[in-house]
């Protein structure tokens, strides 16, 4: 996995402290309500650390005739603030498969399908 231009970022600051931002992205329910996957969205957690930062594995079908899956990580980032809120950063970046050193593929990386 790697993290190229193709990655987007959304920082801001939250008046809600860190647990409560934690809440709303880790209970099902309320990750829900908040972030409105799409029904053709999977989601899977890939790495936790309870307050600090959340990364799912997103899986989306693809847009088109071919049906393709699109995969890529989504990372959520929770700082505390000196007044009791949270700074927020997520990150949303295509997921990379890397390319075997024998492959005729001129990128390092293939995304994933």
């Amino acid at each position: 996995m790697t993290q190229d231009d193709s990655a987007v970022v959304f920082e801001c600051s939250l008046d809600a402290p860190p647990e409560k931002v934690w809440r709303a992205l880790s209970i099902p329910a309320y990750l829900e309500r908040w972030l409105r996957p799409g029904d053709d969205v999977e989601l899977a957690v890939m790495a936790a650390q309870e307050n600090r930062s959340l990364t799912y594995h997103w899986r989306e079908a693809g847009q088109g005739t071919t049906g393709d899956t699109e995969d890529s990580v989504v990372t959520f980032e929770l700082t505390p603030t000196a007044e009791g809120g949270t700074w927020f950063k997520l990150t949303h970046a295509p997921m990379a498969v890397p390319v075997a050193a024998n492959s005729n593929i001129a990128n390092a990386t293939l995304m994933a399908a």
